[in-house]
């Protein structure tokens, strides 16, 4: 038994066919059948059951493939672990994220560098339609951006992992008189002093809305996210932003801040995830980056933290 077996029965499981798994691994029709015929003796039962509908497999060989898959996930996985300890582990990588993505990706960065010490993670907090320029330039690995469904469309090279959906949200001091009862209305919303992170997408919802309502009242807009926190905290005004940027926020997981839904007020879908190459060229490191991150997101969101 070999792993070019193994994965032959893989394949020719996939496609039902003896044809296309060998076009697809560079070999005759007749090898990967005598490379299977082979396997089977050795292994003393019939793996496929052969007609002229195609190759499937017994029930047998159903056993056999599934725990063939195993075997080679695990395979990969050494194969993985080794080009990391030989590589990727004195390499570097850039990523960018929208605000609230940093609290998940500097966990991700610490259990990483505690595993392979030289590795260097540059993480940079900016806007979506920035990092996405960004990768386009090929000056990132990897972006966690916001986007609607169709932003990315006509980008060539271009592809996007949706993590999951989300909105625009207000964020005010709890012990504002609107904090109770987890909305706000429109025309309560109008008459109130905002503070704005530089967003395109925080950007094109005060233009629908001062369009809508009429003009409200900003005090600033800015990138730095600690002069927005100490505004909030003084009440010295409210601000909007994307839902996932207040998932991990302290202030708002210690209740000194309060996150309001803007109803009645339709949205249009806004889809957090990853951007990265179509062509799935992603580098070993990225990949296990963004693992990482989904693991530790979706982690957070079961238990309730995120």
């Amino acid at each position: 038994m070999n792993i070019e077996q193994l994965e032959y029965i893989v394949e020719v499981a996939k496609c039902n066919s003896l044809t296309k798994a060998a076009e697809l691994h560079n070999i005759t029709q007749s090898g990967i059948s005598l490379s299977i015929t082979a396997l089977e003796k050795e292994l003393g039962l019939k793996i496929f059951e052969r007609s002229r509908r195609g190759v499937f497999p017994t029930e047998e060989g159903k056993k056999i493939i599934n725990k063939t898959l195993e075997a080679l996930n695990k395979i990969q996985e050494i194969k993985d672990e080794a080009y990391f300890q030989t590589n990727l582990m004195k390499g570097g990588i850039k990523i960018e994220g929208i605000p609230g993505f940093m609290p998940s990706i500097i966990r991700t960065k610490t259990f990483l560098k505690g595993k392979y010490p030289n590795l260097n993670i540059e993480i940079t907090e900016k806007g979506s339609f920035e990092i996405i320029e960004d990768f386009r330039q090929n000056k990132i690995d990897a972006g966690f951006i916001a986007v609607r469904k169709d932003a990315l469309q006509g980008d060539i090279g271009i592809a996007f992992e949706p993590l999951f959906e989300g909105k625009l949200v207000v964020c005010i001091n709890k012990n504002s008189p609107l904090a109770k009862g987890g909305k706000i209305h429109p025309l309560e919303l109008k008459k109130q002093t905002f503070i704005l992170y530089n967003d395109d997408y925080v950007t094109g919802f005060m233009k629908d809305f001062t369009e809508k309502f009429g003009d409200v009242h900003v005090l600033f807009k800015t990138n730095n996210a600690i002069s927005i926190e100490e505004a909030l905290t003084e009440g010295l005004a409210l601000t909007i932003g994307h839902d996932y940027s207040f998932l991990n926020y302290p202030p708002v997981l210690s209740g000194d801040l309060v996150i309001l839904e803007v109803d009645p007020y339709p949205q249009e879908p806004i889809y957090f995830g990853w951007v990265k190459t179509e062509s799935d060229k992603l580098s070993l490191i990225s990949k296990q980056v963004i693992h990482l991150f989904n693991q530790e997101y979706k982690m957070n969101l079961k238990n309730g933290t995120s």
